[in-house]
């Protein structure tokens, strides 16, 4: 650790101007010093400030604290030390007491060597080596030139210190000025908090780094004057530390080595007593016996350190006797040299140090196991059971009947009282003036009357209960304003538990999700996964671990529907209520998404939908259920679309592929824009944050989440698009790195605020809805979060309307500038009409020269261009009333093709022949034709097959064809396309396909027709020359080969034109213009 006092009051004398010169070392680099702004520091846009939190994270009695003279309890929940009071009326109010890893506390380090003093390997070399690097002393100019370069390019390394570590003991000093909270993990802090109303909560007034490897208990002693600090059973160190009754400052006043497994510590006078598995010690603070440890001055200490002496704490074990293989798990003082001791299996102990012997004796039994024990202000001791019951003794009466103790040992009578229907291990237990607290193993606080009314030696009755899960919190979500539930948000955990919220945190009500078990033990247990609810709150959808959809009657809290929905776990449902039908959408890790809508007061499954190549992650609907959009880790969304049509008297529905995003990484969690109705935000595995147009598939624009003190960038598990009454909306969104942080960003990827709390997992964000605010106004919105371990905490967002100088720092052209009320002419969109290039270039051209652009059946006419060979007309093709083909009956009349199966990456749009047969297909489906002996479709199978073998004679032979043939030929396919357009007009199709394919393959007949018209009249003139000179000799007439190459290629290029295009009608993109056929005049020649 450093020798540099990391705060500027903590100077030493000996670090005068003319001891040590603190001369940065030259360094390669250009130090960067960022300029200074002419405008003031100006407030936040946006403050994050815990409001209220549900849970605890209290497991034992050592996160567990009360003033028995007073109204206040403490308990831990994640990495904050939660402070209760109650009022006259049962009212909970709550205090959070947390530091950063980073904040200075106000007091100097009380470490002895400025670091923690626990013994580490090679320590000498270690604190002498680290105190001079930071320093930057040593023999080269260049020894510490690697600080100065990570801090000039803000390059911060997370070390084990920096990370944010859960609270897990606390403990009140009897005068109540002071709270001590004990953290986990390696490198913990032990932080001394001032309660006064003044005082700031996440300012510690003194913060001990001494322990390695977590810390177990902490305890203050009975005049407030000691804290002792004990160390998990790896730090194996017990600290006791004098406090400054002023200041708070606390120096080591003794040590000692303690490597057995502790469960509760207790203060007996000036004694500490700590109790274990097989493990009672009594320690003495005062002994004069004790020898003093001077540490031996080293040479790099001498001008640092001036003294550095404390005691050896010394310790006896007491002799367990008959009870050494116990297992001791609290213990309380009940009087000035006597405590109680109870263990595991019910043996309640006196320890009698009255004459400095340390007696240790069993005096009765509780007949059940001890979690917890606690005194009260009137002498009576509770004691809490694994059963869920409370045990009262009278302290007078059985120290006073039990001393000398009886053999054996009597049973208390005194009768259990159960604080619940649900008799639930009672972890810890606390007395206040009028109220006893216990917080349970589902991590619910009940507080109850200390005293029944009618007998002092029971406990009264439960007069309010903060409830919440006893498990990982896996989700939350918000509710409508008005709902059955009158709710402002619900979550749910694994155990299948869903608890419904008010914005001020109580409970209102309660639903348990039946969650069936696997008999094989291989199998993992089965959890609730995902839950929705619709609008009104009337039904829950749940989905658990085994793929069971549940559609739940809020008001009956039983299954209507059940159904197998997915061959593995549920990963997201999304629901869409309109006024005709409703719809169910939910994805699983089997890469299926399964729609299911209502029919007739009952739900059927309409669809199954298995593009993806991976685990769907997420689904949404559209605001008006237009839209389907699934995100899944093959790193592709797919934006579906909301068809149907009347088919035999019944509406068939379905959702088909409209487009496919492809993404860089994996989507996490996706959002809708709360002002766009097309926009989602996205964020990805990259640590990346994305805001997609789902028109066109497009990214609008994209931040990474990072830190503004230049820290790591961080994945955004959940988001939140949160609107604020200046300004575009702010995304807010959580992070599970080391710090477990809520934040905010703007959309061009400013942090704007940044909170922690949780130390496990956060699941989950949602926005609160309130039911007094407006989404706009400019009251303050609440967010909550949810993490696994147990927490739901409640967050208020206070927007400020920026100043000017705010304002002007980043203006979007397309956002507008004015306050977002719909209700204003100022507010709504401006004005818009910009022309496209085709626009602006007809109206470039000459009136004679614009041709409309075609709409409907309408084609253009185009200019008659004549051959230059041609010597007369040829045969005109009309255009044929075919239309284009639907995709019902395209398989009776083309070759076959697949589907796109898949939309996963590079793109969708790729034909891909898959083995496996999807599920089902978005296509209405017919029945094929019965293609019987003497039927038309056999006849059209037969004159396919014709053509077909007649193209691969014209291909493999030299034989000629004569014109006539030729003409033939074309007569009889022009008129055979003629009428298959007329038989499928019949049945309702479009005749502009057709005709557009007609008239591109009869200008391409024309080409070839004049390439070859050009090549006969070449021979020819040859032939003219040759004979007019004399040199003429017996040749082939050119007419013959042009005649019988103009049929081959006549006849090829209709047969292609006619049932080529037919095949591949659907295939010609709408946007193509319609032409007419040329008119050529060509004859042949004589």
């Amino acid at each position: 650790m450093s020798l540099t006092p990391s705060n500027s009051r903590m100077m030493s004398p000996a670090w005068g101007t003319g001891s040590l010169k603190l001369t940065p070392s030259n360094s390669p680099f250009a130090k960067q010093t960022p300029l200074r702004s002419p405008i003031k520091n100006i407030r936040p846009e946006v403050t994050l400030a815990l409001k209220q939190v549900i849970g605890t994270t209290a497991n034992s009695a050592n996160a567990f604290d009360s003033r028995t003279s007073g109204t206040s309890f403490a308990f831990t929940a994640g990495a904050a030390a939660v402070v209760a009071t109650v009022d006259a009326e049962h009212t909970v109010t709550q205090k959070f007491y947390r530091a950063r890893p980073t904040t200075n506390p106000v007091n100097p380090s009380a470490s002895v060597y400025g670091g923690p003093s626990t013994p580490t390997q090679n320590e000498a070399r270690n604190r002498t080596t680290a105190s001079l690097r930071d320093a930057g002393l040593g023999v080269s100019p260049l020894a510490s030139p690697a600080n100065e370069w990570s801090d000039a390019f803000g390059i911060k390394t997370s070390t084990a210190r920096d990370r944010v570590k859960a609270a897990t003991c606390v403990s009140f000093s009897p005068d109540g000025k002071f709270l001590a909270v004990g953290e986990t993990g390696y490198k913990p802090r032990v932080l001394i908090f001032s309660t006064s109303a003044e005082a700031p909560s996440d300012t510690p007034l003194t913060s001990i780094t001494d322990h390695t490897f977590g810390v177990c208990c902490v305890a203050f002693s009975t005049d407030s004057q000691y804290l002792a600090t004990l160390g998990a059973s790896n730090d194996g160190f017990l600290y006791i530390w004098n406090i400054n009754p002023r200041s708070g400052a606390a120096t080591l006043h003794a040590s000692s080595k303690c490597t057995s497994h502790i469960n509760r510590m207790a203060w007996l006078g000036n004694s500490l007593i700590t109790v274990g598995t097989r493990h009672v010690k009594v320690w003495r603070i005062d002994d004069q016996t004790s020898t003093v440890r001077s540490s031996k001055p080293r040479q790099s200490d001498i001008a640092f350190l001036s003294s550095s002496i404390h005691k050896t704490l010394p310790g006896r074990n007491c002799l367990l006797e008959n009870l050494l293989d116990s297992n001791f798990t609290s213990v309380a003082s009940v009087a000035p040299a006597k405590a109680i001791v109870g263990s595991d299996k019910g043996d309640i102990c006196l320890i009698d140090d009255t004459d400095g012997t340390q007696r240790f004796s069993k005096i009765a039994e509780a007949g059940f196991s001890i979690t917890s024990m606690a005194a009260d202000s009137k002498g009576r001791l509770h004691l809490a059971g694994d059963q869920g019951g409370l045990k009262t003794l009278n302290i007078n009466e059985t120290l006073g009947n039990l001393t000398p103790p009886p053999s054996p040992p009597p049973r208390v009578e005194s009768p259990t009282v159960t604080l619940g229907t649900n008799c639930h291990q009672i972890q810890a237990v606390g007395t206040l003036v009028d109220y006893i607290v216990t917080v349970d193993s589902e991590r619910s606080i009940r507080l109850s009357n200390l005293c029944a009314p009618d007998d002092e030696s029971i406990v009264g009755d439960v007069v309010q209960k903060l409830p919440a899960h006893g498990d990982a919190v896996l989700g939350v979500a918000s509710l409508a304003k008005s709902n059955t539930a009158d709710a402002s948000f619900y979550t749910w955990s694994a155990g299948g538990s869903i608890l419904f919220w008010t914005p001020d945190g109580s409970c209102v009500q309660t639903l348990q999700v039946p969650l069936e078990q696997l008999a094989n033990s291989d199998v993992e247990p089965n959890e609730l996964r995902t839950v929705c609810t619709f609008e009104d709150a009337t039904y829950l959808v749940t989905g658990d671990r085994y793929g069971v959809l549940r559609i739940i009657n809020m008001g009956t809290k039983s299954s209507e529907f059940d159904f197998k929905a997915h061959g593995g776990e549920i990963t997201d449902i999304s629901i869409f209520e309109g006024r005709d039908a409703a719809y169910i959408a939910c994805s699983g890790r089997d890469r299926v998404v399964q729609i299911f809508t209502r029919k007739n007061d009952a739900w059927d499954l309409m669809q199954t939908l298995d593009e993806h190549v991976g685990a769907v992650t997420g689904l949404l609907f559209s605001r008006d259920g237009t839209r389907l959009v699934s995100c899944s880790s093959d790193r592709s969304l797919v934006v579906r679309k909301f068809v149907s049509r009347e088919d035999e008297g019944e509406t068939i529905c379905a959702f088909i592929i409209l487009r496919t995003v492809t993404l860089k990484a994996a989507p996490i969690s996706m959002v809708w824009d709360i002002d766009q109705t097309d926009v989602m935000l996205v964020s990805t595995m990259d640590r990346q944050v994305h805001k997609y147009s789902l028109r066109n598939g497009h990214c609008i624009s994209s931040f990474k989440a990072t830190d503004t003190d230049g820290g790591d960038a961080v994945v955004l598990s959940s988001l939140a698009h949160i609107p604020r009454p200046f300004g575009p909306p702010v995304i807010a969104g959580v992070s599970n790195t080391a710090e477990k942080s809520i934040r905010l960003y703007d959309e061009s990827g400013t942090l704007l605020a940044r909170d922690w709390g949780h130390t496990e997992g956060v699941t989950a964000i949602a926005l609160m809805i309130s039911q007094r605010s407006d989404e706009n106004d400019g009251t303050p919105k609440s967010v909550v979060t949810v993490a696994a371990d147990g927490t739901t905490f409640i967050w208020n967002l206070d927007f400020r309307t920026p100043n000017r100088q705010d304002m002007s720092k980043s203006i979007d052209p397309v956002t507008p500038l004015t306050p977002t009320n719909h209700d204003l002419l100022a507010s709504r969109p401006p004005l818009r009409r910009v022309f496209s290039q085709s626009e602006l270039a007809r109206l470039q051209r000459s009136p004679e020269d614009d041709n409309a652009t075609p709409t409907g059946n309408r084609s253009p006419k185009l200019r008659k261009r004549l051959s230059k060979f041609s010597l007369a007309q040829a045969p005109r093709l009309e255009p044929s009333p075919i239309s284009n083909l639907l995709q019902d009956n395209r398989g009776s009349m083309s070759r076959r093709s697949y589907r796109n199966r898949s939309p996963s990456p590079p793109s969708p749009r790729n034909p891909q022949i898959s083995k496996r047969r999807s599920s089902i297909d978005v296509r209405a489906r017919t029945k094929p034709p019965a293609n019987e002996f003497g039927s038309l479709g056999a006849s059209t199978e037969s004159l396919c097959r014709t053509l077909r073998a007649y193209r691969k004679r014209l291909a493999n032979t030299t034989d000629t064809i004569g014109s006539e043939l030729v003409r033939e030929v074309e007569r009889e396919l022009a008129q055979t396309a003629r009428a298959i357009g007329e038989r499928a007009k019949s049945k309702g199709l479009d005749e502009t396909a057709m005709v557009k394919l007609l008239d591109q393959y009869s200008e391409r007949l024309v080409t070839m027709l004049d390439e070859k018209i050009a090549a006969n009249v070449s021979v020819a003139l040859r032939v003219r020359e040759n004979s007019e000179t004399g040199l003429s000799s017996g040749l082939a007439t050119p007419a013959v080969d042009g005649e019988d190459g103009y049929g081959r290629e006549a006849d090829r290029g209709t047969d292609d034109s006619t049932f080529s295009s037919i095949s591949n009608a659907e295939s010609i993109p709408p946007e193509t213009d319609t032409i007419t056929p040329r008119e050529e005049v060509t004859t042949p020649l004589n």
